[in-house]
């Protein structure tokens, strides 16, 4: 079994010493629900901020991956602020500043500032977050093993994400977008009251590492990250390379990349590369970009529920909420293979299969006539393989690392799980559902002619339809012709979503037979123990 001990380092209680034990607990939710909850962009507004700004939804989505983006540059800023500053310090700037960005994004008129104050309001949740797991260790891990801990953290990390699209959706439509943002700022000063009142004064002296910290790399890293996220976003909208723009970020990309990385080969590197020579950790940061690709086939199911059965935005995203029970079974799941000691690569293989049956079901389930309920099963399992993947990834990537390793397997990780592939494997799917859609209207368009009787009797019915309406034989033959190529549309739609979960199936299935092939000829990963890091 291998059970890899991380050695604890002391670090001082933040609280006051009268603040018992369930309080602290208690204090470290109230500020861990504003941060997992806080985003510069929601997308469960987008349809409503993109609207009211005169932008594009693609807009709001890059600020969406540029918060994700600026949480993983974070993690190469953390070890240069954690051995000077302390808890309740880096707590409360972090959740003072939060709340000036929130109001900014609430107040501006540009999306150029929600993109960049997103950036550094992910920046800042890393802080807090990364603080706020240090005090709920205890609680979440009597047995002081990852395990137990990612079994219960991650569920709950997952659920309040889920909840944040529906209640984007649900305020801006009953009242108006601006109000998440008003939101989060009464939830984070609420916690903010929390933290003066129970935690302990700051008794070391703090100064910004301004110095110690390569601003050079930070750009770097920080601008071919952007430009990555930018080119997967925007190219369909500006027509890829045809667009100056996408042209200038794509060239930006190797070249900011090619610099950063051999920046680091210096005699003070930003960032510890040796991590990519760990094989358990290659492995994972592989797999954790191939499962959000597969997660991003929600882009799928979103296309399906308003295109083909005609469903609200805010109809769209209640149907996330059904991953909830999933994150739940899922945790169970994960608490047995604790309990048991199982090998992490049998979850590994589990989360896989779960995407796979889900897509699986999608494949069969999708039709023109098919209904709102038949994806309520594959939501929930595409909730249990999450919560699997995530706790295996985040145990089975970090075995062979030394504790200082561990920050930067952190980056690693959330910059492929999170601010990465997300983009590119929605830009993937998208792309490829609007060239095929645009090639089965074509073909099918291609038969609507007065030699196909069945287009012929649609015309037909539809035409007496808006006579006996009352319309004019001008107006009736249009209104023919629109629906009739409404049906093609949606036809068209149909047998799009379908080829590319069928393609997909097939990768998942091949991807199941390479994880049973390779994981099961290296020693087991079990348990790991945990130091005060918890990064990863």
């Amino acid at each position: 079994m291998a059970n890899i001990p991380i050695a604890p380092t002391t670090t001082p209680n933040p609280f006051r010493g009268w603040v018992p034990f369930w309080l602290k607990t208690v204090v470290a939710f109230i500020i861990l629900i504003p941060v997992l909850l806080i985003n510069g962009a929601y997308t469960g507004s987008n349809i409503d901020v993109s609207s009211y700004l005169g932008v594009l939804s693609e807009d709001i989505n890059m600020a969406y991956y540029a918060s994700s983006a600026g949480m993983a540059i974070a993690y190469l800023i953390i070890p240069k602020v954690k051995p000077i500053a302390t808890t309740k310090t880096i707590i409360l700037v972090v959740l003072l500043i939060q709340v000036l960005l929130s109001l900014i994004c609430a107040e501006t008129a540009y999306v150029e500032i929600i993109i960049i104050t997103s950036f550094f309001i992910g920046y800042f949740k890393a802080f807090s977050l990364i603080e706020t797991i240090n005090i709920l260790m205890p609680a979440l891990s009597p047995s002081n093993t990852r395990n137990e801990f990612y079994a219960k953290f991650y569920p709950i990390t997952l659920a309040f994400g889920q909840l944040s699209l529906v209640l984007t959706a649900e305020l801006a439509y009953m009242y108006n977008w601006q109000y998440m943002y008003y939101f989060m700022v009464l939830l984070l000063l609420f916690a903010i009251i929390a933290v003066v009142i129970c935690m302990s004064y700051a008794r070391r002296l703090v100064r910004i590492p301004i110095k110690d910290i390569d601003w050079l790399s930070f750009f770097l890293v920080s601008a071919c990250y952007m430009s990555v996220i930018y080119v997967a976003t925007y190219g369909k909208t500006k027509d890829w390379f045809n667009s100056p723009e996408i042209v200038f970020a794509t060239i930006l990309i190797p070249i900011t990349g090619w610099l950063f990385i051999r920046r680091q080969f210096s005699d003070t590197p930003f960032i510890d590369l040796s991590v990519l020579r760990n094989r358990n950790s290659l492995v994972t940061y592989i797999l954790s970009f191939v499962l959000m690709f597969f997660a991003s086939f929600s882009i799928l199911i979103s296309s399906y529920t308003t295109s083909i059965l005609r469903l609200d935005s805010t109809k769209v995203n209640e149907l996330y909420l059904y991953m909830i029970p999933g994150f739940v079974l899922g945790a169970a799941i994960c608490y047995y293979w604790f309990l048991k000691a199982i090998r992490m690569a049998w979850l590994i293989f589990l989360g896989f299969a779960c995407f796979t049956i889900s897509i699986a079901l999608l494949y069969f389930q999708v039709m023109p006539t098919g209904l709102y309920e038949d994806l309520y099963l594959p939501m929930f399992l595409r909730g249990v393989g999450m919560v699997a993947l995530f706790v295996a990834f985040a145990i089975y990537g970090i075995q062979g690392l030394t504790q200082k390793q561990l920050i930067y397997n952190a980056f690693f990780m959330i910059s492929a799980r999170s601010a990465l592939a997300p983009a590119i494997g929605s830009s993937i799917l998208s792309n490829w559902l609007y060239r095929l859609t645009q090639q089965n209207v074509n073909v099918l368009s291609q038969n609507l002619d007065t030699q196909n009787p069945m287009a012929v009797s649609q015309f037909n019915t539809s035409v007496n339809s808006a006579l006996s309406q009352g319309w004019s034989i001008e107006d009736a033959h249009k209104i023919a012709t629109n629906a009739l190529y409404l049906k093609v549309q949606i036809q068209a739609t149909t047998v799009s979503i379908k080829n590319i979960l069928g393609w997909m199936l097939i990768f998942g299935i091949i991807l199941l037979i390479i994880i049973l092939l390779y994981f099961f000829q290296f020693k087991p990963v079990r348990l790991m123990r945990m130091g005060n890091d918890m990064s990863g």
